[in-house]
């Protein structure tokens, strides 16, 4: 008896908040959508106190959207000011954390002094607040990028637990293939667009509508990355080609080949510089591991320029940067591609003595943007123009140099400079057990580094990965690793050997 009062309180709350939530499901708007959120938020308030680093780490890479607020933001960026507040709430309750790391905390925090200078010179421009331009949602990625590398350095990952909460920080970036499942689905199931971004799926409507004849999944890309990064972080170069266990090259293999159905030639590119990197910081340029790599990849390459023109023509168009025989569409479609790249890159070098001191930032007039895109319609003006103005360089160097001046470009450069060297002061002078991980880590930074330089790359969603892997390095080795003095050297090597 004595639990009665209590199930009775249970059911006197229980039942008119599902009579409310079951009013606010059968009439959907943004209302009933914020009050949703709202509870679903105080619901899981207690789980997220305790497990908001875990969390935060599981979604940074993922594809979900904060559906329930404004503008639709990606999931990690709610989480990074979550977690950074309430580590920060922990610290003022006397919870020693936050792994201080001066040498990344200086251009962090400059980058972001430009970025907010520029701001407030040019205007934030964020629609969703009720400004009347927009274009400001950038800002908004870039300083949750900021914010989030504190909150992933505000506590440590336990050694028994950072191989697996790496693997989970790289492999959520899979669910970005959810949206092309949910198109194939139908429209019974495009609700679930509230979670991940749909844009992902554009190119298989224009497939099916018949307006392009390359049809392209663009949410494998980011999927097979992940899935690769997963496989090196976890095995490494040396693990995967590892004969004894043939399913993991197997599955690599079968994960790159997938990858082609995404019809992205850049991607490729992307792995190739981060199998090279790994491959020499793992010290396999030494071993027959060397002999047997170069076999294989001039293997898979013959193979492909032999077969180019019978793959599917989205396959195609991602290996038409090796010289293949491709279909005549397809050559089009790649060549037309490069040629509007360099086109709008033509147009944009005049603008950088402009905004050389003071960047243009990210607001964006809705009047300039709807000329530019009546103009291109007409056809008075290139087809890059309404990229140009919104912002949409396709190029790493550019976003920074145009949206953010010198200064912005000293800053992030300050930052590749510093994290590299940070990473690789954990991948030499780290603990043993996390050799694999540190290699991984410093071999993903500078593989992505080069690829914003020299490839392809934007700031607004780059930084993000950037300071991802710097916090995760930072949390996983509980700071930054020390060269050993000579008393403690013969202590060290004997524990590496014992752990070898």
């Amino acid at each position: 008896m004595s639990g009665l009062p209590k199930l009775l309180i249970i059911y006197a709350v229980a039942i008119p908040l599902a009579i409310v939530l079951g009013f606010l499901i059968s009439a959907p708007g943004m209302g009933s959508i914020v009050v949703i959120g709202l509870l679903i938020f105080l619901f899981s308030l207690p789980f997220l106190l305790k497990r908001h680093h875990l969390l935060l780490i599981l979604f940074w890479n993922s594809a979900f959207n904060a559906f329930f607020l404004p503008a639709q933001p990606h999931f990690w960026l709610l989480l990074a000011g979550l977690s950074l507040g309430i580590s920060w709430l922990n610290n003022v309750m006397g919870q020693k954390n936050f792994i201080r790391v001066p040498e990344l905390t200086r251009p962090l925090i400059f980058f972001a002094i430009v970025v907010l200078a520029v701001a407030f010179i040019r205007g934030f421009g964020v629609r969703a607040l009720g400004s009347s331009s927009f274009g400001g949602r950038g800002y908004f990625y870039i300083f949750g990028a900021i914010i989030g590398y504190f909150a992933l350095t505000a506590e440590r990952i336990p050694l028994g637990k950072a191989g697996r909460w790496t693997g989970l920080f790289f492999l959520s970036g899979s669910t970005f293939a959810l949206s092309n499942l949910i198109f194939l689905l139908g429209p019974a199931f495009y609700f679930l667009y509230l979670l991940v971004p749909p844009e992902y799926a554009i190119s298989q409507a224009q497939s099916e509508a018949g307006t392009t004849d390359v049809d392209r999944i663009a949410g494998l890309p980011p999927t097979c990355v992940a899935i690769v990064c997963f496989l090196l972080a976890r095995y490494g170069i040396k693990g995967i080609l590892d004969w004894r266990k043939p399913w993991r090259f197997l599955f690599f293999c079968s994960t790159l080949v997938v990858l082609g159905f995404g019809g992205f030639r850049s991607v490729y590119v992307l792995i190739g510089l981060l199998c090279i990197i790994q491959f020499f910081l793992e010290g396999l340029y030494r071993t027959i591991y060397l002999p047997i790599s170069v076999g294989v990849v001039t293997l898979a390459v013959a193979l492909t320029i032999l077969f180019a023109d019978r793959l599917p023509l989205s396959m195609q168009r991602a290996v038409s940067f090796l010289p293949v025989t491709v279909d005549s569409s397809v050559a089009a479609d790649a060549a037309g591609s490069w040629d509007w790249r360099i086109n709008m890159w033509k147009t944009l070098v005049p603008d950088i003595p402009r905004y050389f001191f003071v960047g243009k930032g990210y607001r964006i007039g809705p009047e300039d943007l709807y000329l530019a895109d009546m103009a291109t319609q007409m056809g008075l003006v290139e087809n890059f123009e309404v990229s140009r103005v919104a912002g949409d360089y396709h190029s790493g160097p550019l976003s920074l140099i145009i949206s953010f001046g010198v200064f912005g470009v000293i800053g992030f450069l300050w930052l590749m400079c510093a994290g590299t060297k940070v990473l690789f002061r954990n991948y030499r002078y780290g603990a043993a057990p996390l050799r694999g991980i540190n290699s991984f880590l410093l071999a993903f930074f500078v593989a992505h580094s080069l690829f914003f330089l020299f490839f392809f790359g934007d700031i607004r969603s780059d930084l993000m990965v950037f300071t991802g892997a710097l916090g995760l390095s930072i949390s996983v080795n509980n700071g930054v690793g020390k060269k050993p003095s000579a008393r403690q050297r013969p202590v060290v090597a004997q524990m590496v050997s014992q752990v070898a």
